[in-house]
């Protein structure tokens, strides 16, 4: 390795992804915006997708076996990794529609991993997805709910920042990107 280059994984590194993680979930908007302007933190940002995937994959597979008494170790591995890489995709389309929606008919001015790197890390709650695997129903809605509400919430402040728009013009491109991808879903 060269003297002054620091190596890709680094305890500093997971240190400042951990306190990232806790000033974003804790909606402090001067975390987005230096997430947002920092190139760097692209690594981060999809670390933390794939992370969240992995939660609700883990847990979605764990209680959908249980369900069904299905739950061996290859049912788990590969329903874990297709559920993973499904929740993934979804984010990256959802960024994408919002980005779209927020830059061509809000005018808002960032780029797509300006917007994206806040976006990604604000889906960090959805680490508690893995708690649907206990059979409780109380557990699972209480869950489910909570970390939908702060992951839709952490979005919502991720893009007023990104794209420095305000509240109204905030939800009006929310509510336009998710009619968009409704009436997608409902066509295919």
């Amino acid at each position: 390795m060269l003297q002054g280059q620091e190596r890709p994984i680094s305890g500093r590194k997971i240190q400042q992804l951990g306190s990232r993680i806790y000033r974003i979930a804790r909606f402090d908007r001067e975390t987005f915006r230096e997430v947002r302007d920092d190139k760097n933190a692209t690594g981060q940002a999809v670390a933390v997708l794939l992370l969240v995937g992995l939660s609700y994959g883990l847990g979605f597979s764990i209680f959908n076996g249980l369900q069904h008494s299905t739950l061996s170790l290859d049912y788990l591995i590969s329903n874990t990794l297709a559920n993973m890489i499904i929740t993934d995709f979804a984010a990256f389309i959802w960024s994408a529609t919002l980005f779209l929606v927020g830059t061509k008919l809000f005018q808002g001015k960032t780029g797509y991993w300006q917007l994206a790197r806040p976006l990604f890390f604000s889906t960090a709650p959805g680490i508690l997805f893995v708690l649907i695997a206990i059979p409780f129903s109380p557990v699972i809605v209480t869950t489910a709910v909570v970390a939908a509400a702060w992951i839709v919430s952490g979005e919502f402040v991720a893009l007023k920042s990104a794209m420095g728009f305000n509240t109204q013009r905030t939800l009006l491109t929310m509510v336009v990107g998710l009619l968009i991808l409704a009436f997608i879903q409902m066509t295919i």
